[in-house]
Formats: C-alpha cells, sequence, structure tokens
C-alpha cells in the first residue's frame, strides 16, 4: 500500500489519526505475516503458538481467547482445526473435570520455530527501519492507548457513552 493510501487529512483530529494508523499498522501486520508463514499456517493460528512458546502451553480455551482478545467460540473452532492439523492436544483438566487444557504437540512446536524462521527476515528489518530506542518509547504509548482502549471496551467510558445509554 502506498503512503498516499494511507495518509489522513490534515483536519483530523489527532486521537483519530492515531485510530487510523492502528487500523493500518494492523492490517498490514496481518499481511506480512500471513504472506510468509508455512501452509497451511494462518494469523490466528501463528498467534496461538506464539502465545504457547511465551507462557507455555496448558492453558484453558478461554484463558487462550482472552490473551488473544478473541471470542471463546473462535477459539473453540480454531483449536479444533489445529487439534486436526496435529499442532495441540486437547486434554481434561486433572483439578476440574469440566474444564479442557492445551498443549501444543511436538508437531505444533516444529511449526512455531518453521513460523519464526519465515518472519525473522522481517523482524530483522523492522528492527533495522526502527531501532530499539525509538520502539522501547513508542510502546509506552501503545500499552497507555491498549488500557484506555480497553476501559471503553469494557463500559469504563466517558459519561454519555453509548454503553450507559443500553
Amino acid at each position: 500500500m502506498s503512503e498516499a493510501a494511507v495518509r489522513t487529512r490534515a483536519w483530523d483530529p489527532p486521537h483519530m489519526e492515531v485510530l487510523y494508523e492502528l487500523g493500518a499498522a494492523e492490517h498490514a501486520l496481518r499481511a506480512a505475516v500471513e504472506a510468509r508463514l508455512p501452509a497451511p499456517m494462518s494469523f490466528t493460528h501463528f498467534e496461538v503458538l506464539r502465545d504457547f512458546l511465551r507462557f507455555g502451553d496448558g492453558a484453558a480455551p478461554a484463558e487462550i481467547a482472552s490473551r488473544l482478545r478473541i471470542t471463546r467460540g473462535a477459539v473453540t473452532h480454531m483449536l479444533q482445526r489445529m487439534e486436526a492439523l496435529g499442532w495441540i492436544r486437547l486434554a481434561g483438566d486433572d483439578r476440574d473435570g469440566r474444564r479442557k487444557q492445551v498443549f501444543m504437540t511436538p508437531e505444533g512446536a516444529e511449526m512455531a520455530r518453521a513460523a519464526t524462521a519465515a518472519l525473522r527476515p522481517g523482524t530483522d528489518r523492522l528492527k533495522t527501519d526502527l531501532n530499539d530506542n525509538y520502539l522501547r518509547e513508542g510502546l509506552a504509548f501503545l500499552r497507555d492507548l491498549r488500557r484506555s482502549l480497553e476501559a471503553l471496551s469494557a463500559g469504563d467510558g466517558p459519561a454519555g457513552s453509548p454503553r450507559e445509554s443500553r
């Protein structure tokens, strides 16, 4: 996508420009990642496997849904597909027989490593284009923005928000 395609109007307020740029960045991230993932892995599959590498496996589907900020129904469907591909194993929770736990299989770990390796040239370029100090400075802003947006989505927005009138 060209730079002109993501420009905002001069009179757009900064908060709207930020929201627009976040949407464009999220779209660009998904497109860049999906173009490099090994078949038949999707962006969401990659997110689940990356979550396991980061936090360990053994989480309940509801925990995965919460961490990835997607619905439980979407997670259930995705986990069924990943289990059919042999990347994860669903098992009953020993402490609570009503719950399930999700474990990454050796095949899933191999797919996660293959995906990470396929993405490395892009992440290396990102580190070159935007040095670590610049990225760290942006993290504080992004975290604050995420927290603010999460509060809005939870109904903790300003008085007169649409959630209050329901």
